[in-house]
């Protein structure tokens, strides 16, 4: 038995039911996981072998996005880095009066750019 992979979400109105009908876009279509929020998942133009359509409300559509066989996906979360539970790194050397042993690399967020130009310098030798 064929197996097909498909996303199921979110799409704007207008977007959705153009995909339904067979009109293929040429930028990567950005399917919401839910309507509100910022996770979604982008799929290229040509992996998507076809949509089906659910219900619409506030503008949005409920779709089945069906895939190609051995299409590739993006997963995307666009949020705040706190709502992330994103944390700072804290630098122990600045709270214990004698050092740890280092487990980390620790660079200070003003040298960040720098060693990033320097990693990207030697990654083009």
């Amino acid at each position: 038995m064929a197996e097909v992979n498909a996303v199921i979400g979110y799409l704007p109105d207008a977007t959705a039911k153009s995909l339904a009908l067979g009109k293929g876009s040429k930028e990567p279509v950005e399917v919401r996981l839910d309507p509100d929020s910022g996770a979604y998942v982008r799929i290229q133009a040509n992996d998507i072998a076809g949509v089906l359509l659910g219900a619409s409300k506030k503008g949005q559509t409920g779709v089945q996005v069906f895939l190609n066989d051995k299409a590739q996906v993006e997963t995307v979360s666009r949020a705040l880095a706190a709502d992330l539970r994103l944390w700072p790194i804290k630098d122990l050397t600045l709270y214990w009066p004698h050092r740890p042993p280092i487990v980390v690399i620790y660079a200070p967020p003003t040298r960040i750019r720098d060693l990033i130009a320097a990693q990207a310098k030697e990654l083009t030798k």
